[in-house]
């Protein structure tokens, strides 16, 4: 069973995939996210709300992974 892939987009509907977020700055994704709510905001690790669902008590959170501003790491999770 394959997961399923995520797409964001900017302002100006440049797209990014899940899989292109490793290596980059996060102030190069910071206009791919500012309409996603912000559940954590850490120098480590970023934790946005992609989906509430069940009058917002399940989320689908990604999580980026920091270091030195740079993303090695990321998760979507429930």
């Amino acid at each position: 069973m394959k997961s399923k892939k995520y797409y964001f987009h900017d302002k100006n509907r440049n797209i990014i995939s899940e899989d292109q977020l490793i290596g980059k700055k996060i102030d190069d994704l910071e206009c791919f996210f500012s309409d996603y709510q912000v559940e954590k905001l850490h120098t480590n690790e970023r934790i946005f709300i992609l989906k509430k669902s069940f009058f917002g008590i399940f989320k689908l959170r990604l999580h980026l992974y920091l270091t030195e501003d740079t993303v090695y790491e990321y998760a979507i999770q429930n």
